[in-house]
């Protein structure tokens, strides 16, 4: 029984308590995850998570739990979940995810995502239980920084200003973007990325914005231009890139797995460092 655990809206606590339990909920997950109460408060405004819906778990003044729901129209999405590793395996996560599942029908939404990796079977499972069903798969990728450098190719990026690449947007993406690079995320990131275009033949042939993150260059957003296709726009601008940040890792998450952009970074020796599989959820 978790009789002496009750859940509470994730408003109700500060921004550094958010951290603190998300951090310990994530210290012996798959894929490094840490966060600074200043980065929580950016993923609020950024990814449009709605504090009064998400839920905390407490028991006395400790924090276990957290689940953060986010929406934009009738779509909604899980941006995180997690227990602390001695809290797991009462329930918990169970009851914070039921409470969102509340929160999304209370709202009116039709849909509910969230993604989780490959290897987390335990939450897999649970996510089936509650009625989430498998809709794609979603690569995240990575160039390493002591990798033999990319030929650097005639043509090179152009540094242009980021709100001269919308038009783009639409057109140059394939496949539906995932929830955290969708336009409404990457417009408000505007100010924080820098916007490179590529040029073949004088026409515009692909795009990218990119974060400079220190220890690593973030692809937040590629966009191929389909009259030059996937692979010789993608691996171009994929080649300028690196030559533009030299002895750098290069990174990009949750590409679907149907992307054509999976072609050049294979040909050029990226390597898949997770895959995820992304999960929905209707609601009627």
């Amino acid at each position: 029984m978790i009789t002496d655990i009750s859940l509470l809206p994730a408003h109700r606590i500060s921004a550094a308590e958010k951290a603190a339990v998300i951090n310990a909920a994530y210290a012996d997950y798959g894929v490094p995850f840490r966060v600074t109460p200043k980065q929580v408060q950016d993923m609020v405004r950024l990814y449009d998570v709605d504090l009064t819906r998400s839920q905390v778990a407490r028991v006395a003044n400790e924090t276990v739990g957290i689940a953060l729901l986010a929406h934009r129209g009738s779509r909604g999405w899980i941006s995180a979940v997690g227990v602390v590793p001695a809290w797991r395996h009462r329930g918990i996560g169970r009851w914070l995810l039921e409470g969102l599942l509340e929160g999304a029908y209370a709202l009116g939404l039709r849909r509910l995502t969230l993604e989780v990796i490959e290897a987390n079977q335990a939450a897999h499972r649970l996510y089936l239980s509650l009625g989430f069903r498998e809709a794609r798969e979603l690569l995240c990728w990575a160039f390493p920084a002591d990798a033999d450098p990319l030929p650097i190719p005639r043509e090179q990026l152009q540094t242009v200003s980021v709100d001269s690449l919308w038009s783009y947007y639409l057109p140059w993406h394939d496949q539906e973007p995932c929830w955290q690079r969708e336009e409404i995320t990457l417009r408000r990131m505007a100010g924080q990325v820098t916007g490179y275009l590529l040029k073949l033949a004088d026409e515009p042939a692909g795009y990218c914005l990119v974060s400079d993150r220190g220890e690593a260059v973030a692809l937040l957003d590629v966009g191929i231009n389909p009259q030059f296709g996937p692979v010789t726009a993608g691996r171009v601008l994929l080649q300028a890139l690196s030559a533009r940040y030299p002895g750098r890792a290069l990174t990009i998450t949750n590409v679907p797995a149907d992307a054509g952009l999976n072609h050049a970074l294979a040909a050029l020796h990226f390597l898949v460092t997770v895959r995820q599989r992304e999960m929905i959820r209707l609601l009627t």
